[in-house]
């Protein structure tokens, strides 16, 4: 293997066990839920979730359990809020 590649997976493997060097800002993933599977969203410290609970409560699980795994990358732990 290259040498300059080792050098780059020993600065990766360093920097994923220094998670506050990241900040997400934005995201898009797809959460497979107990029922479906729903697309979640973080754009501008805005959550949204496809669920029928957060549209009616601006909150659900799907986001909670994003921001728990998320928590110490997120730059602000940003209230769940229905996009508008």
């Amino acid at each position: 293997m290259n040498s300059s590649i080792i050098g780059k997976i020993d600065k990766a493997r360093r920097y994923a066990e220094e998670k506050d060097r990241v900040a997400i800002t934005s995201l898009r993933s797809t959460f497979k839920g107990d029922h479906n599977q729903y697309d979640v969203s973080l754009d501008a410290g805005n959550w949204n979730c496809q669920c029928h609970f957060f549209s009616t409560r601006g909150v659900c699980s799907h986001i909670m359990a994003l921001q728990k795994i998320l928590e110490e990358m997120l730059t602000t732990q940003p209230e769940a809020v229905q996009a508008t």
